[in-house]
């Protein structure tokens, strides 16, 4: 049997003109050979490079991953710190409301001490409650914004709330200051003004009646001797010492126009320049002077005119 020839292929290879001619003899199994090499060859470097390719975006996505941690770590230190901010904001605020109410409070403590009715049953108090608070990450990083995003809208309602507040207080701050302020003009009017009885007893002679020719220019309010005399309102002691008929004699000078007198005391407690305050005691009744008898003679004085002292004092 004869041997069967292999199929090949020759190459011939030349240098150059002058060369020899070399030949070069691949059969077909070499070639076959050589191509599947090639392809193993191109199959591998196809998938490294596949591979590196899915690598690299994995990493991207990881660097991104990462990146967006990073920026809600960042993201809450900021927001945190704008909570803190609003948070400090919101308790400044709260304390000069604070101040305003503490106006209201002293307000309607003059209004209930001068009526005896009246105002809040309860003190006026701004009610805050702590604020700020610890947020930590949970297995979920963007839970962090559901927290903060509420706490925001809240410290933001609550500081509108006090923007508007603050926005009225100056004029109600201003209303109640003058408010205030005629209060208490009104309570020293009352505290000057000669209501108080000066004594206690029987009145034996009225206001007006004709003593000697003369009407009264007092009344006179008897009692024993001994017996205290009060001032009738407050103000400043301008005489005290014995004068002809009335005797013992203290005049009180009290302010628009008020003077008060008081006769026939058995002692003096005061003297001139003396500051009395209403009820303060000031003497005693007395028989001094041009008198029937223990009283005490009691003159208001309007702009230096007698006026029925039974028209001020409170009955």
């Amino acid at each position: 049997m004869e041997e069967k020839k292999l199929k090949s292929f020759t190459l011939l290879i030349l240098s150059d003109a002058r060369s020899k001619i070399r030949k070069v003899r691949i059969t077909h199994n070499l070639l076959r050979l050589l191509f599947v090499v090639f392809i193993i060859i191109l199959a591998s470097a196809v998938i490294l490079i596949s591979d590196l390719f899915l690598t690299r975006q994995r990493l991207d996505e990881k660097i991104a991953e990462l990146e967006r941690v990073e920026y809600k770590a960042n993201y809450k230190e900021v927001e945190l710190a704008n909570l803190e901010r609003k948070t400090k904001e919101i308790e400044t605020k709260t304390k000069m409301l604070e101040s305003y109410l503490e106006e209201v409070e002293n307000l309607d403590r003059i209004v209930r001490d001068i009526t005896g009715k009246g105002g809040y049953a309860e003190e006026v108090v701004v009610y805050t409650a702590d604020l700020s608070s610890d947020i930590e990450f949970e297995e979920d990083p963007n839970e962090i914004y559901y927290y903060i995003n509420d706490q925001v809208d809240e410290l933001d309602d609550i500081d509108a709330l006090l923007d508007d507040l603050l926005t009225k207080a100056p004029e109600m701050s201003e209303i109640l200051s003058r408010d205030k302020q005629n209060m208490e003009d009104h309570i020293y009017l009352m505290d000057h003004t000669p209501d108080h009885w000066p004594t206690y007893g029987d009145i034996s002679s009225p206001f007006g009646a004709w003593r000697g020719g003369y009407r009264h220019k007092g009344i006179d309010i008897a009692n024993d001797i001994g017996t205290n005399i009060h001032a009738s309102a407050s103000g400043v002691v301008i005489y005290a010492d014995w004068h002809g008929s009335y005797g013992k004699k203290i005049m009180i000078y009290h302010g628009f126009g008020y003077t008060t007198v008081y006769a026939h005391l058995s002692r003096i407690d005061v003297s001139v320049g003396d500051e009395v305050e209403k009820d303060d005691i000031i003497g005693a009744m007395g028989d001094t002077g041009n008198s029937t008898g223990p009283h005490l003679h009691f003159e208001i004085l309007v702009d230096g005119n007698p006026k029925n002292p039974l028209n001020f004092l409170k009955q």
